[in-house]
């Protein structure tokens, strides 16, 4: 055990921390950007799922009545 004690006595000093370089400046603000679009989008992603779900509806409603049109009028496209 006094061998772990004398690990956690021995720990180096933290370094200084560094400025911060144009490059790293750039990269977090378009990490940034990249952060508040991602939550702009999930804040939308209920409202188009029911948009979507919609237009799947219509589209199926479309079709059933294109297949009820040709059986009535008895030919195929």
């Amino acid at each position: 055990m006094r061998w772990i004690s004398r690990l956690l006595r021995r720990r180096p000093k933290p370094t200084p921390p560094r400025p911060e370089t144009p490059g790293q400046q750039a990269a977090e603000k378009a990490l940034s950007r990249a952060q508040k679009a991602r939550r702009e989008v999930e804040s939308h992603r209920s409202a188009v799922s029911e948009i979507a779900s919609r237009l799947a509806r219509e589209r199926q409603r479309n079709h059933f009545a294109e297949m009820f049109r040709q059986a009535i009028e008895g030919g195929h496209r």
